[in-house]
């Protein structure tokens, strides 16, 4: 794989951890098709191996987690393709949350966008004292992550951040439930979530499972609504709108 890694750890258990980690530095992990399809490939390979317990998710790159879609990629794509990629990826964001295992992210730099989505549909969360927040989609028109962000964190914070585009530091992050954790940098990130892990570990998968499932069960995922929200107007215009501002 090109854009990210993928390890897997035995952590002295019966069951495994997965660790995938973004590989994009030269734009931050921007989003685009490839590593679109990366994850979703990894997710696969970990869905297929029943000694796996746990997935970590984070960052090769110091300076962020992921910036969001991929700026360059999505100017390429007319409203068609763009409302297509924005459908498959929510369908991609929605697999993960409800993965049959439970997930971490490791949030260190930029979650903004596409990549702040990515994080919200991780189990757990936790972040460095550098990072920063923000869901600045409705201001190009595009709903994704929306339901559920509202969902984590509750129907007045997500509609102040979304309709905002207001920009969140760790500390805040974590008040508003964005975040269960934060940590000084990734190193004492990576401990935290290797102890979070363990803990994890010594819940059966069935009850992990049924938690997860009683979490969800007020989630209803319009991924049409996500195509739609691309297709209504001129979604290229506005998002080159939006990035000249």
């Amino acid at each position: 794989m090109e854009t990210l890694k993928l390890n897997i750890d035995c952590v002295g258990s019966s069951k495994k951890v997965a660790r995938i980690s973004l590989n994009k530095p030269h734009n931050l992990n921007a989003i685009d098709i490839d590593l679109f399809k990366e994850i979703k490939m990894g997710l696969e390979i970990i869905t297929a191996r029943e000694d796996i317990g746990i997935l970590i998710l984070s960052s090769e790159v110091s300076r962020a987690f992921s910036t969001g879609v991929n700026v360059k990629y999505i100017q390429t794509l007319t409203n068609e393709e763009a409302s297509q990629f924005f459908y498959d990826l929510s369908i991609l964001l929605n697999e993960l949350a409800h993965f049959p295992i439970p997930t971490i992210a490791i949030v260190n730099g930029y979650a903004f966008g596409a990549g702040a989505d990515l994080a919200i549909s991780c189990d757990l969360r936790i972040a460095t004292a550098s990072s920063f927040f923000r869901f600045p989609g409705p201001q190009f028109g595009l709903i994704l992550g929306t339901q559920r962000l509202i969902n984590e964190i509750g129907v007045s914070k997500t509609r102040f951040l979304t309709l905002t585009n207001t920009k969140l530091d760790a500390r805040t992050a974590q008040n508003y439930g964005i975040v269960h954790g934060i940590c000084v940098d990734v190193q004492e990130a990576l401990e935290i979530s290797s102890k979070w892990a363990d803990s994890l570990l010594n819940v059966p998968i069935k009850t992990a499972q049924k938690i997860k499932g009683l979490c969800n069960v007020q989630q209803n995922y319009y991924h049409d609504l996500t195509s739609e929200s691309v297709l209504q107007g001129d979604f290229k215009k506005r998002f080159i709108d939006y990035l000249a501002r």
